[in-house]
């Protein structure tokens, strides 16, 4: 019977040492692979987002169903289907890059007359400090509700929430340059 006890002893001190391993294993979050293999570095900086054409980004959210259904007809063998399927995606390729060829011509025309216009009125740039310790150039700004739009000078249209502008640097470093900037309370 001793014998027995002991068997038990070791079996119930197993169960409990397994039993906290499993506790130890559970108590960390479910995502710690994610968080040991990859690095997060939270939201990209306001000038490195150029804001997506809704037209373009519409006409690729058809395009991947108009894919989706040209690999389902393909798969039940309806291939009537994804013939069409397939003649309607390479017209809405052939659109989406009539479009960014348009964009891309308007954004250079753009872009060589507002070079010509800085050349004829070289006025100082703006200053925005961000609040992630950036600070970018501005040739105009304006505000519309809770976002600051700005020009850099390369052209770039940018738009940053009033709530990560460093108003107070901000406004330090235009009035060091003897600039009028202003930003609503």
């Amino acid at each position: 019977m001793s014998k027995n006890l002991v068997r038990y002893a070791r079996a119930v001190a197993l169960l409990a040492a397994f039993g906290e391993m499993l506790a130890a294993q559970s108590s960390s979050p479910h995502d710690g692979w994610l968080m040991q293999n990859y690095r997060f570095t939270g939201p990209p900086t306001p000038r490195t987002v150029q804001p997506a054409d809704p037209i373009v980004s519409e006409l690729w959210r058809i395009q991947n169903q108009i894919t989706w259904m040209m690999r389902r007809a393909k798969s039940d063998e309806d291939y009537e289907a994804a013939l069409a399927a397939a003649a309607q995606a390479s017209a809405n390729i052939q659109v989406i890059e009539t479009l960014m060829e348009q964009r891309a011509a308007a954004a250079a025309q753009s872009k060589s007359r507002s070079e010509q216009a800085a050349s004829h009125n070289p006025a100082a740039p703006y200053l925005i400090a961000l609040r992630d310790h950036t600070v970018d150039l501005a040739t105009k700004y304006w505000i519309e509700g809770p976002l600051l739009h700005y020009l850099t000078p390369s052209g770039a249209h940018v738009q940053v929430r009033l709530d990560f502008v460093d108003r107070d640097l901000s406004a330090r470093l235009n009035q060091e340059a003897k600039l009028d900037f202003r930003l609503p309370q």
